[in-house]
């Protein structure tokens, strides 16, 4: 039996993780894709790229006096937050797609 690290769940020899204990939702089906759950800290970069740009320009509308632009900040905010729950996502579609 292998040592335990810091991780819940994880050991250190045999790399064993537990099943998530809840289900994926369903937005997490529909947002991501099989490149996206094979390249989790990819994607999640290439997302917070994009919410950084959503931001600027959401600012410089603002600035400008085109108040339609406050909804960049919220499709930023969308993006931020699914760059974050994505890698317990991505367990939770793991352990669906690996049932029998």
């Amino acid at each position: 039996m292998g040592t335990l690290t810091g991780r819940p769940g994880r050991q250190q020899g045999d790399e064993t993780m537990q099943p998530p204990t809840r289900p994926a939702p369903r937005i997490a089906r529909s947002v991501s894709t099989e490149f996206g759950r094979r390249h989790v800290k990819g994607v999640a970069i290439a997302r917070l790229l994009v919410a950084i740009a959503a931001v600027t320009l959401g600012s410089i509308f603002c600035a400008y006096g085109h108040w339609w632009g406050a909804l960049l900040f919220v499709l930023a905010a969308l993006n931020l937050w699914f760059a974050y729950l994505m890698p317990s996502w991505k367990r939770a579609l793991d352990a669906k797609s690996a049932q029998p």
